[in-house]
């Protein structure tokens, strides 16, 4: 049964109860939530920033994992986080800055391309500097900064070992910062485990 059913099942139920007390709503959509639970993942490659933001950063590591969620057959939900720490080419009031995205949205399953799948959602950016002078604090990034934005990604599935599948990534994130969008790319490899 997929998770759709479940949760109209659910609500349509438990509707009177779940409005008069919210902590049981949450606590039920979080065990649907764990119940379907498909892959675990963790992966790790390179942020690449398009653009202005190019001539300011360097090229850096990522880390991340995910989450995947089982939505039906051909759909999923992916929950993945991803960690950076940056170096800044010009400025000088920064050692570095700390980066993290998170990001949530739909994909395709594998079972609709036998090894690739593409997906879309919503992100949210954060990024806090790391202070080298005291001037640092005349900046928001001295205490943080976080937007939120849209992302694209394709994932390729190269190899399967039982229940492990490793994998490439590649990650295209539009940051709804102003005056303008910035733009951040993200390729690596993965290896997810199947639960």
């Amino acid at each position: 049964m997929n998770i759709l059913k479940i949760l109209i099942i659910l609500i349509n139920k438990y509707n009177r109860h779940l409005v008069k007390n919210l902590h049981m709503g949450v606590l039920i959509v979080l065990f649907i939530l764990v119940q379907t639970i498909y892959a675990i993942s963790l992966d790790a490659g390179i942020n690449y920033f398009p653009g202005e933001l190019n001539k300011q950063i360097k090229t850096a590591p990522y880390l991340g994992a995910e989450l995947g969620y089982g939505l039906s057959d051909y759909t999923s939900l992916y929950l993945q986080a991803a960690f950076s720490y940056l170096k800044l080419k010009e400025n000088k009031d920064f050692h570095g800055l700390y980066q993290f995205i998170g990001r949530v949205g739909l994909e395709s399953s594998e079972q609709l391309f036998k090894y690739a799948s593409a997906g879309i959602g919503i992100n949210l950016a954060g990024v806090r500097g790391k202070n080298a002078t005291p001037q640092a604090k005349n900046y928001m990034l001295s205490t943080s900064e976080s937007e939120f934005g849209w992302n694209a990604r394709l994932k390729l599935n190269l190899l399967r070992m039982g229940k492990f599948t490793f994998g490439t990534k590649f990650h295209y994130d539009e940051i709804w910062t102003k005056p303008k969008s910035s733009s951040l790319l993200q390729g690596g490899v993965f290896v997810s485990y199947g639960i």
